[in-house]
Parts: C-alpha cells; structure tokens; sequence
C-alpha cells in the first residue's frame, strides 16, 4: 500500500522509506524497556499492556494524516518491540518441557499471520471501498481480539507471574561472549531476511521477472520458511548441542544466495531454499533466547539484549543493499556481500549453538 499512501499523503520516496523502516527500529531501540517492564509487572502482564499500544496505534494510523501515520506506526511498533522480547521468558517459564514446539507455533505465528496481512490489505481496500485508511484499520480487530483474550487470562490466572521481582543483569549479558553470539546470530539473520524483502522484487526484474513472477517468488520467499520454523525449534530443544543444525540451517541461506548470484535463471529452486533457511535461522535465533537463558529472567533479558542490538542492525539492510547497487551499478555486489555475511553468520551460529548458559550474575526471581 506504501506507492498509494506516499502519493495520497504526499511523501518523498524517502519518507515512504521510512515508513517501513520505522517498525525494524522501534524493535531495536525499544526492545530494551521489555526487562524493565517485565520485572515490574511479570511477563504476561507486560505482555498483555504491550498489546494496547499496537491496538491503538493501529487505529491512529489510519487516520489521513502523515503525522498520525508515523504516530501510529511508531506506537505498534513499540508494543510489538516489548511482545517480541517477553514471549521467550513466558515460554521458559511456563512451557520449558515443551519449548520447541510452542516456539515453532509461534515463530510460523508470525509468519503465517504478516502474510495473511499482506496478502489481504489490497483486497479488502477494494472490498471496503473506504480507501486505504479502512483497509488499515481493520487490523485492529485481531489485536482487539488478542487483548481481550489475553487480557482476560491474565486475570484469570492472578497467582501466576513469570519473572517478577528481582534485579536486572543486562550489564551482564553485555560482558558475556555467549550472549553477543546468540545476539550475532539473530542480527545477522534480520539483516539477510529484510534486505531480501525489501529488494528480492526487484532483482528479479533486472534478471528478466516480469512483476507477476517477481510477486510469487516474494510469497515463496516470506511463506516457505514456515515449515522449518516449525520443525528446527522441535529439533534444537531436542539436541544439547545445536552447532551442527546451526551450520545446516545457515548453509542453505548461503545455497539460496549463492544460486541467486550465479544461476539466477532457477529463481524458484534458490529463494525457495534460501526461504527455508531463513525461516530456519529466525526460529532458530529465537528458540536459543530460551536455550542459552538458565531461567526465564536471563530469557527475558537476553532476548531484550540480542533483539535491541539485531534489529538495529537488521534496519539497516535495505538501505545498505540499496547503497551498493547504486555504487556498483549492478546486484553482483549486494549479492556477494549478503553471500559473505552468511559466513559471519555461520561463525555466530557455532558460538552460540554450544552448550552453554549465559552469565549468571544477578539476583534470582524470587
């Protein structure tokens, strides 16, 4: 919807830009205030108040107006930010014996539902004939939803609260090599994944696509990683080691890579493969916040730490992919530079795969 937003609104492509990038960085910049505010109230109080700010931020940003867009967009990104970082400490805490599986639920979650999304906000704009606000706002209804529903069980179930109390051990994490690899690992997997989203479409154009083709393959590349963000979770809660499913799972991003650099004629086999890594590696990154973490406060903080610093560094993808084109003329360079990272990536998984807890350098949740 950004082309029809930008014209309406009257945005530079720079500020349409921004726009997209505005959610990526308010999941690094605010990812921080998630332990804070989990010590607080507990992980599934803060979780259900985090769900507040995306319901009216999504209504806010309907409105026609560039600085209720941005208003908006900045208040679900900061509740989204703070969900991100609480949901790994609510898991280790209260699903611990069954991690895997409610990790690849909730990984495949978010990928399921961002492509629904997707895929539905043009349609229903035509559907709803109000315009690109309507077809906006009616993504408050599933947040409407998930605060009620969450809502209610939190008041439910009163005597239950994870990780409440205590002091915080950040700083501690900051001085822990474990933490800063596991930390790697998510940033440079979000730096490949949104790079490619923001420019897989058009690589494809200049290798000959024609737009229909191009828009199929960027499906296949958001939905065809759900299958092994379910499974690999299941797997790496299995293993007490996850080096060797690291280097796997970071090895097909490099094959989809790599194929797409020098054989770009067989699209669909390497975005297909690389769609599987990545979906490999997020689901991978996410589940090492439970599996690195010796209690769901260290989880919850270190998936504040590793998703404040990756994030930040997954913004600025696109914008640093877009540079090189523009300096070298060409995707040969963006390429063989996402392709390299991979390298660094493979690097971090090893390091953070081992079989090893985080610093424990803080006082325990009572």
């Amino acid at each position: 919807m950004i082309d029809e937003i930008a014209a309406d609104l009257g945005f530079s492509s720079a500020a349409a830009g921004l726009v997209t990038s505005v959610p990526i960085l308010c999941f690094g910049l605010l990812a921080p205030i998630a332990p804070a505010v989990t010590r607080r109230l507990g992980a599934e109080r803060a979780l259900a108040l985090a769900l507040v700010p995306v319901l009216v931020g999504v209504l806010v940003r309907a409105a026609p107006s560039a600085a209720a867009l941005f208003a908006g967009t900045i208040l679900a990104g900061a509740g989204v930010a703070v969900g991100n970082v609480v949901v790994p400490a609510i898991v280790k805490r209260r699903f611990e014996d069954r991690a895997g599986a409610i990790m690849g639920i909730y990984v495949a979650t978010l990928g399921g539902g961002a492509a629904l999304a997707a895929g539905l906000t043009v349609p229903l704009e035509r559907a709803l004939d109000g315009g690109w606000q309507a077809a906006l706002a009616v993504w408050a209804l599933p947040a409407a939803l998930a605060v009620a529903v969450l809502g209610l069980a939190v008041l439910v179930d009163r005597g239950s609260s994870t990780a409440r109390g205590g002091t915080g051990g950040l700083l501690n994490l900051l001085r822990d090599p474990v933490a800063w690899q596991v930390t790697a690992f998510m940033g440079l997997q979000a730096l490949i994944f949104y790079a490619g989203l923001a420019w897989l479409p058009s690589i494809l154009r200049d290798e000959g696509f024609g737009a229909g083709e191009a828009g199929a393959l960027l499906a296949v590349y958001v939905l065809g990683g759900i299958p092994t963000s379910l499974a690999v979770p299941v797997v790496a809660t299995k293993l007490r080691d996850q080096r060797l499913l690291a280097a796997g799972m970071t090895l097909l991003e490099t094959a989809g890579l790599a194929g797409l650099l020098l054989a770009p004629g067989a699209a669909w086999l390497w975005v297909s493969v690389l769609a599987l890594g990545q979906g490999a590696t997020f689901s991978l990154a996410l589940t090492l916040f439970v599996l690195r973490a010796p209690d769901s406060r260290r989880a919850g903080e270190l998936s504040g730490m590793a998703q404040a610093i990756g994030y930040c560094v997954a913004a600025s993808g696109a914008f640093v992919v877009g540079a090189l084109e523009d300096w070298s003329g060409g995707w040969g360079v963006p390429l063989a530079v996402l392709l390299a990272l991979t390298g660094a990536l493979l690097a971090a998984g090893l390091g953070a795969g081992r079989d090893r807890f985080v610093a424990a350098g803080h006082t325990p949740a009572p």
